[in-house]
Formats: C-alpha cells, structure tokens, sequence
C-alpha cells in the first residue's frame, strides 16, 4: 500500500513538472533555419505577450551576429520581424540568439531553444549567357554566368564540368580572369550589374549538333566557406555545321524559281558581310546581281580560336548576316550561276560543309499565271459605266463570261451579249468565265450565294450544276504575259456572281484541271448602316454619290440562312427605327458554309477563305431596296470608327450576350483611399438600370442583389 502511495505521489510530481515546463514562455516558431535561398526577412512567434503593442520603446528580443544589416520590428505583442535591406547573397551565415535577460511582459523569462542559425548556401547560377536551353551555341564557346555570392575559385576547377553527348568523362573548365576577362564582357558588350560574374569555357571542342551541360557541381564554396548541397545543371546544344541552303518561291518542287519573287541564300550561322557581300548572282547573258541583307543576327557575335587560350576579335552585330536575298524581277526561263569568293567562312572561321555544290546553278521558271479579283466580295458605286476590276498576268488573251440575270419571279433572261476580237494578236486562248445577276427582292439567293462564296475550292466552280448563259467577251488590251488591271463591264445595279475559267493557271493547282476564281459584286447607288442595341436597334439609309437620306426604302433583317427578322421602311430622314428587342447573338443560328469533302487534303491545300465574307456564319443581314436599287449590310462589317478611339467604354462579350437577363450597374465610393491597418473602412454602393430615354433609372427593391462580396485583390480573402 505504501509502494503504491509514493507511486502516485512521484507521479503527480511529473505532471506538475510537465505542466510548470509547457508554462515556460518560450519561441514558439522561427524562420528560416538550416540552408536557405534569398532570405529577405526574419520572422519570430514567442508563446506568451512580449511587449505592448504601439510602445515605441520596444526593445529587439535577439542579439543578431549577421555580416548583412538590417533592423527589427514587432508586428504585435508576440510576433517579431526583422528585415534586410537587400536580399541576401550566396555565403552568408546569421545567428540569433535570444538575450539572456529578455522577460514577457508579464515578467517571466524565456526557454526552451534560444540559437537560431541559418545560411545562404554555396553560389548558384542566377542567369547564364548563352541562355540555358539555347541550341546556337558555339563549338568554343564561352559562358558567363551571373552568381547570387561570390565563388571560390579553387572549388570551381574542381566542382565545375561540361559533360557532352557522346564523351564518356568529364570535361574540366578553364576560367577567364583578370585583364582577359575584363576585355571579354567589353568586347561582347554584356551588360554588368552588381552580382559577381564568371567568364569560363570548356577545356574541349564541341562536335556539332551535339547536347551540351554544363555541370554546377555540389561543393562549390563562396569564399566565406559555405558550399552548395546539389547540383545545378544547364542544358545547351551546338549549332549545326556551317551550310548554305538556297532558297526561292516555285509554283511546285520539279519547275525553277518564280521569276518576280526574290532568290535568297540562308546560311546555319553568321557571315561576315564583307565576305557575304562578294556573292553574285550572274544569269548566262552576263547580268549581275548583288546580294541585300534580309537578316541581321540579333546579338553581338565574337571569334574564339581554336586551340589557343583566348584569342578575341569582338565584331558589332551588324558587320553579320545570317541570309542574303537576291532582288528581281528576274528574265523568266533563265539560267543563273551562284558563285561564292574564296575564303568563304563563318564568324568561327569554318568553312562551307556543302561547299562542293558551289558554283550553284539555278533557273527561272516562265511569269506565274495570275488572275485575282480583290475579295470574294466588293461593292462597287453605281455610275455611267460601273467596272469590276480583275488583276490578270501570263493568262489567256481573251476573257469569256457567260451572263445571267435572275428575276425575281423565277424566270431566267438572257442579257445582251457582244464578242469582240483583236485579230492582229492572233487570240486563240480564251478565259471562260460566268457572270450571273440577282435581282434585288431575291435576298434568301443572295446570301446563299455569299455562304458559299465566304470559303471556295478553285478546282470547282461555283455554278456547278447551275447552268451556263450567254457568252460576253472581254478582249485583254496587251499581251498574254503582261500585268495590268481590266474591268468587267457590270451595267445596271444588283448583286453579281463572277468566276473566270482559266486553263494556263490550272499549273497553280496540285493536280490538273481548269482553275476557278470566283467573287461578286454588289453595284448600288446605297449604303445601308446598322447600329444593333439591346432593345432597340436602328438601320440608316444613305445615297452614295450625294450622301443623302434615302426615304420610304424597304429594309428587311435576315439571319445568316435567309430567314425573315424584321421588316419596315425609312422615314424622311432615311432611318428605321426597330423599336423591339433583336434576337441576341447566342439566340442566331450558325451556318456552315464550307463545301467539299474536309477529309481531302487536296481540299485544304486548294481551297481559299475570303476575309470580309469570315464573319457571316453568324449575326444578321440588313436588306434595303428602293425601286431598282438594292444594298444590304452586315452585322459582322463594323471595323472604321470605333468607340474605344474616342476613350469611350466598350461593352463586354457578356453584356452583350446577357440582354435577356440585363444586370443593374453598380458603383462604388469610398471614404477615402488609403488606410491604416485596424481602421474602419466606410463605402456607398450605387446601383441602377440601364433605360431607353432616361439613361439610368433607380431600380426597384426586387431587382436589387442580395448579397454583396468585396474582394482583397492581393491575398484573395473576400468579406
């Protein structure tokens, strides 16, 4: 019974000194401890209340034994900070110990642990020159490295190695010092700041096309003795072997070189221009061309010689190019020779890999074939004699078109035709070409006919299946291969469906076949402009040739598939005015207006999209006709003035996609606008609705949000 008394006695003693020992004020956290990068500040939580928090005699908890100053705070009655004036380097060593007669403020003094050590580590690479991943790098190239402290130079010759792709040892570095290096970071024009800077290079010549590290080995000591714990690695690559790869624009890979576009010579790494700059170009009846630059190399280059300890030659940049172009028009159906000078080198000294293929021979192919309208759609302003301009070289000498006209009760009417021959140029080629008008009130055909203009096939034409009309002529004033702008005759107002036939140009195409080029035109006396609002929206009718209202115009809105909107007429002042909500831009249907089989890769390679027709998938058209006269407009064309060029807010995507569901607008008004912290912050919210007349308007309680959430932007906590 006795033994079982002092059992309990002595443990109630312990519990006692357990409970007397978690009592003890103590420092519950501190940070950082052990190894640890970019230390800026010291932060320290002691269990119990130290001081008063607003005394301003408060005294430092610790007595710092650092190499680096810095100055101490309380943030509140139990947590102190201590703060850096920079952030620390690479070798630095700081200890905080607690001061032997620091009590709470209730007068009790400190245990439990009271030395607190930390370090920065060894040097490590902040930044590298050539940049780490860089896949340019010379076969003798030099490094610099920026460091976070200064180095050990001994430790780096022994913990600093290059390990290259197909080597099996390691590579030792040799470092730059001193004058030589000093002349190294002029030369090259490196930009120095503050933080301690190495200059080495690898004691072995790179192969080419050859992965590259460099080895930041664990061990390297800054000079105060602390060393890095692990390795840090940079990958690199070398460049290619020195090449010279020509280069010019061909219809396809088997013919020569397009006679009008430049020849261009691109080389695997830089050469100097005075070499560069004797390159010549000379055709087989004695003409010569001179090289231009097309590319200067972006960064200054510099010239290490093989096998030598240092040898530098710093050259500017501009002194190098990386390719040279060769400028025409050039005779078509030519030979050319390409001859490079002797002792022609890189900036490393090397010479040409491919250099056996020097003198190069090269050949134009004959003038491409071209005959392109502007766009797959134009408008064109109605006048004595309206043209549709078409850009035609090397094609057919006489363009043929049918015309169509289309009416709108069905009937089909076939317009005047004329033939004409300049017999002197003995024409026997001939462009095919169709020319087909719809009539105003067919508005459902004319956007049809946009859907599929906006994404074309040149090997198909677009009135396949649709029939041919009449013939109208339209003779090419010079010959076949000269450039010049014609026009097509359009002569009366209406949408016009165009495509030219050409048989010369099906070489453009990846397989033969006759060659489409489609457009349209709308020739008009009208311009229809379309402002599309949330509740209401507002067509305006004006002449083109007097800029004046148009009055009682026929205006109607239509989706993307023809289908009726809205319709109305213009008022004396050329307005209609749509006092109703238009279906939003969610609420439209999309059309696909793509034709042919995707899965034909011939498809893509062929086919071509027209960017004033991209945006016609969606959104409304705008129709107005007066009596022959027809225009129309589309949601889509709204480029020109803008609202954002005046400094005036633009709306959102959502709101204009929430007009069924409109939100209220809200502002808020602060009290002021820079606080302490613990103060209170007073704030006023406005909210109201948008309105037709007024502007803005009060809303009602309902409408009103139930709740508000204000944000703080910087640690995300909202309230």
């Amino acid at each position: 019974m006795a033994r079982l008394i002092t059992k309990v006695f002595v443990l109630v003693i312990l519990l006692a000194g357990v409970a007397l020992a978690s009592e003890t004020p103590r420092v519950d956290f501190f940070s950082p401890e052990g190894t640890v990068k970019k230390v800026r500040q010291i932060t320290a939580r002691f269990t119990d209340q130290m001081v008063a928090f607003g005394d301003p005699r408060l005294a430092d908890p610790f007595d710092v034994r650092c190499p680096e100053k810095g100055e101490g705070r309380w943030v509140d009655g139990k947590n102190w900070s201590y703060d850096f004036d920079r952030d620390l380097d690479a070798g630095v060593v700081c200890t905080f110990t607690v001061k032997p007669a620091l009590k709470t403020l209730s007068g009790k003094r400190i245990g439990g642990i009271k030395n607190f050590i930390f370090n920065t580590g060894g040097p490590s690479i902040i930044r590298s020159n050539p940049y780490e991943g860089s896949e340019y790098i010379d076969e003798d190239q030099r490094f610099i490295v920026t460091l976070d402290g200064e180095p050990d130079e001994n430790s780096l010759q022994q913990h600093v190695y290059c390990s290259v792709e197909g080597i099996e040892e390691r590579i030792g570095i040799r470092l730059v010092t001193g004058t030589e290096k000093e002349d190294f970071l002029k030369a090259v024009k490196y930009g120095r700041d503050k933080r301690p800077t190495v200059v080495f290079g690898c004691r072995r010549t790179f192969p080419a096309k050859a992965a590259v590290k460099i080895v930041w080995g664990r061990g390297v000591k800054s000079k105060s003795g602390i060393a890095t714990a692990e390795d840090q690695t940079l990958a690199f690559k070398t460049r290619e072997p020195f090449m010279a790869r020509f280069s010019c624009m061909r219809e396809n890979p088997k013919v020569g070189c397009i006679p009008l576009a430049p020849m261009e010579l691109l080389f695997t790494s830089p050469v100097p221009w005075e070499i560069a700059r004797q390159i010549t170009l000379k055709s087989d009846r004695g003409q010569v061309w001179k090289p231009g630059k097309v590319e200067e190399s972006g960064a200054t280059a510099y010239l290490v010689t093989p096998g030598k300890v240092l040898a530098i030659k710093a050259v500017d940049a501009q002194q190098f190019v990386h390719s040279m172009s060769f400028e025409g028009p050039f005779p078509e159906n030519s030979r050319f020779t390409l001859t490079l000078p002797e002792g022609f080198k890189d900036d490393a000294g090397r010479i040409l890999q491919n250099g056996k293929k020097f003198p190069l021979k090269v050949t134009t192919h004959s003038y491409t074939p071209l005959a392109k309208f502007a766009d797959h759609f134009g408008i064109i302003e109605m006048s004595i004699n309206p043209l549709l301009p078409v850009t035609v070289r090397n094609i057919e000498t006489e363009i043929k078109t049918w015309s169509e006209e289309i009416r709108g009760t069905g009937k089909e009417k076939t317009a005047e035709t004329t033939e004409k021959k300049d017999t002197a140029l003995g024409i026997i080629q001939k462009v095919n070409g169709q020319v087909s008008r719809v009539d105003g009130n067919r508005e459902e055909e004319i956007i049809r006919w946009l859907n599929a203009l906006s994404h074309t096939d040149r090997r198909v034409s677009v009135f396949a299946g649709k029939g041919r009309g009449q013939q109208m002529t339209i003779p090419k004033p010079g010959e076949s291969k000269e450039f010049e702008v014609i026009g097509i005759p359009l002569k009366s107002p209406g949408f016009y469906v165009i495509e030219l036939e050409s048989t010369l140009m099906s070489r453009l195409l990846s397989k033969l076949g006759p060659m489409y080029v489609p457009t349209s035109a709308l020739v008009t006396n009208m311009a229809a402009h379309f402002k599309w609002g949330r509740k209401s929206s507002l067509v305006w009718v004006t002449s083109l040739d007097k800029a004046e209202p148009v009055r009682d115009a026929s205006v109607t809105i239509r989706d993307c598939a023809g289908k009726p909107v809205w319709q109305g007429k213009t008022d004396a002042e050329g307005l209609a005015r749509i006092e109703k909500r238009l279906p939003s831009k969610k609420d439209l249907n999309t059309c696909d207006n793509r034709r042919g089989d995707r899965r034909d890769e011939d498809y893509w390679a062929n086919s071509e999209d027209s960017p004033v027709l991209d945006g016609i998938s969606s959104g409304l058209f705008v129709f107005a006709r007066k009596g022959e006269d027809m225009t129309f407009t589309h949601s889509s064309w709204d480029k020109g003035i803008d609202p954002w060029r005046f400094n005036l807010s633009v709306p959102s995507y959502y709101d204009y996609e929430d007009t069924e569901n409109e939100r209220p607008i809200g502002h808020t008004v602060f009290d002021r606008t820079l606080f302490r912290a613990g103060e209170t912050v007073s704030m006023k919210h406005f909210v109201r609705e948008r309105e037709m007349i007024k502007g803005f308007s009060i809303p009602g309680q309902s409408s009103l949000p139930d709740e508000l959430v204000i944000e703080h932007m910087g640690s995300e906590q909202t309230y």
